[in-house]
């Protein structure tokens, strides 16, 4: 049985990868569910623009939330860090190395930073990898399609729903994820319902 539903947002909740605007049929499909089954976001955005989404879609900004992939929850509308260290510093350096924009939201960002896809995602990628091993330092690097993330180690949208399944008392079995995106993959392998949106 399906007790919570969490949910990407863009790629998945929105009409596509090329569009910010949000699907109607899925804002639909969220309010159908409400009530039967706790839904939450988790997402790679900022937790003040989550928790405005969630808030606006009818989730609930006291809803099981997860941002910035993993660095932080909130649960009943209480925040909870899961980073042990940040990496926006090294973010504003890879910037500045590597002429890269950061992302319109990384001031209300905690732990990780995000840059604008310009150019070639995979390429972008490389780079900045490349960059982060010449500095000696340690950070994830993943593109969603929208942004390109530098991460703490250690740290992933699944990994922040074994915390909120923890806290919440629900087991990951009991869980369905839907997303769209690579920092999706590990979430839809290893709940109970995988979900990845045909577009």
């Amino acid at each position: 049985m399906i007790r919570l539903l969490m949910l990407d947002i863009d790629g998945t909740l929105t009409r596509d990868r090329g569009v910010d605007e949000l699907e109607p049929e899925a804002i639909r499909a969220i309010q159908e569910a409400r009530g039967r089954v706790l839904i939450g976001i988790a997402t790679g955005n900022a937790m003040i623009v989550a928790k405005s989404l969630a808030r606006y879609v009818g989730v609930g900004a006291s809803a099981p939330i997860i941002a910035e992939n993993g660095c932080l929850v909130s649960i009943e509308g209480r925040e909870v860090p899961l980073c042990s260290r940040s990496v926006k510093e090294l973010g504003v350096e890879l910037a500045r190395r590597l002429g890269l924009s950061l992302s319109y939201q990384f001031n209300c960002r905690s732990f990780d930073a995000a840059f604008e896809i310009t150019g070639n995602e995979d390429e972008l990628v490389r780079r900045i990898r490349s960059a982060i091993r010449e500095m000696g330092e340690e950070a994830q690097v993943e593109s969603s399609g929208y942004a390109i993330h530098v991460m703490p180690p250690g740290v992933s949208k699944y990994t922040a729903i074994l915390e909120v399944c923890r806290r919440l008392g629900v087991d990951c079995g009991d869980v369905a994820y839907v997303g769209d995106g690579r920092t999706d993959v590990e979430a839809v392998k290893s709940v109970g319902w995988g979900v990845a949106v045909a577009n």
